[in-house]
């Protein structure tokens, strides 16, 4: 059934899950599940669209009663790691489960992406740990293609991050439409077009967390340093 719907219940989550949301129905929002309905996800402070939770009136953005006291804020201003209520992470979504150790089958028989990966996730004290420590000391800077939601929710599952110096992305999301050296080749518009579905799966694929060899595990205390080896590298 996972392969038609991974849509799960508030109180079927586990603590440690990764979960996620629609947006739109375009692109989907992520986040890590800790417990006692709170959910620890990544947003662009520029332009977050989450909802926001004002302290005087206990009323979310969206005009529902919110119960979690300072949801939606930031232990680290501008950091973009916010720890949010279900509800208020949702919208007036529904909530899905990110599925890890994926067949490869599944993989490609899920066109969309940011739903699942063939990478195994750690257990989840560990998932926790990094998911609250970034919370509580910040994470590096948000970019759509190299670092966006589903990227830390990746990385707290996995603990996995890549060193290839060019380009640091891991969303599956941002894979598919993140252009190649082939994909500048193609100069005919009308092949361009018909090859555009099959070469966004086909990268998706490849560039898979649990299939690519550029990645490496980074205890969440080094990240820092590992990020500024690279740059320096």
């Amino acid at each position: 059934m996972e392969l038609f719907s991974q849509k799960v219940k508030p109180s079927d989550l586990e603590k440690g899950d990764h979960v996620y949301t629609w947006r739109k129905n375009i692109y989907s929002h992520h986040g890590i599940f800790i417990g006692e309905g709170k959910i620890i996800h990544f947003v662009n402070t520029r332009n977050d669209g989450i909802l926001r939770f004002s302290a005087s009136s206990g009323i979310s953005s969206s005009g529902t009663y919110c119960p979690m006291s300072n949801c939606g804020l930031e232990k680290v201003a501008g950091s973009g790691v916010r720890m949010s209520c279900i509800d208020c992470f949702i919208k007036k979504g529904k909530l899905y489960r990110f599925k890890y150790e994926a067949s490869p089958q599944f993989l490609i028989a899920k066109l969309r992406g940011g739903t699942c990966t063939t990478a195994r996730s750690d257990p989840p004290e560990e998932v926790i740990h990094r998911a609250t420590y970034l919370h509580e000391n910040g994470y590096p800077k948000y970019d759509l293609m190299s670092n966006n939601c589903e990227d830390f929710a990746l990385y707290c599952k996995t603990g996995l991050w890549s060193n290839d110096i060019g380009y640091q992305g891991r969303s599956s999301q941002a894979n598919m439409v993140h252009p190649t050296k082939q994909e500048d080749r193609i100069e005919n518009h009308i092949q361009r077009f018909a090859t555009a579905i099959p070469r966004a799966c086909s990268k998706r694929e490849n560039k898979d967390l649990g299939i690519r060899e550029d990645v490496v595990k980074v205890p969440v205390d080094e990240l820092s340093s590992f990020l500024l080896a690279l740059k320096l590298t």
